[in-house]
């Protein structure tokens, strides 16, 4: 995102934190750019087998929804530190989709009935493929991410989600570059397992 649309996504933040709900609907416009690549890249990466259901901006919707109810409480400071606390809500709605998802598979595979009933290849009726043991692995991946130490999520969410530079996470950070590295490679030994079962998936 450019350097004038960052300055006045962080004017309308300023005007939303002291409680100006006329400024809501202008920053939402300014950022739902920014809210859809985010969560794109998240859906498509980690969760392709939703794309069945649901798209980028029934994400970005539900993630909207939450995000003004967060907004009350978290209160974010920064343009940076909204785009994380949106990266968190993105992880929240899709882990609850795949809930549902498997839900839905798990009873709709019992009943024998359903449009999505699968196959012996693993493949729907509606001719989607359906990987459980995939969906279970990102599941698990974005639920060991919300569970990292605060300072090692903080890096591993501004690199792997919102795509900042070190360089850039220690100046918004006000940490030395060294001390983000650390927390990068502390971030990525915590999710070693998962991270590596999860490589190559798509």
């Amino acid at each position: 995102m450019s350097q004038p649309a960052t300055v006045e996504l962080q004017s309308l933040l300023d005007r939303l934190r002291e409680g100006d709900k006329a400024a809501r609907r202008q920053f939402l416009e300014l950022a739902c750019g920014r809210l859809r690549r985010l969560a794109a890249r998240i859906l498509y990466g980690s969760f392709p087998s939703l794309q069945a259901r649901h798209d980028v901006d029934s994400v970005v919707h539900e993630t909207w929804l939450r995000l003004i109810q967060a907004l009350d409480k978290a209160d974010p400071p920064t343009v940076e530190d909204f785009f994380r606390l949106a990266a968190h809500k993105i992880r929240q709605v899709l882990l609850d989709m795949a809930d549902r998802r498997r839900r839905i598979e798990q009873r709709e595979t019992l009943l024998g009935t359903g449009s999505m009933r699968l196959t012996a290849a693993g493949e729907s009726a509606s001719g989607q493929t359906y990987d459980a043991a995939k969906l279970a692995l990102w599941t698990e991946f974005h639920n060991r991410v919300g569970q990292l130490p605060d300072a090692q999520r903080s890096v591993f969410e501004m690199h792997y989600y919102l795509g900042l530079p070190q360089s850039e996470i220690a100046r918004l950070l006000a940490l030395h570059p060294r001390k983000v590295s650390y927390l990068w490679i502390a971030a990525t030994e915590e999710l070693a397992e998962v991270l590596s079962l999860t490589e190559g998936l798509t």
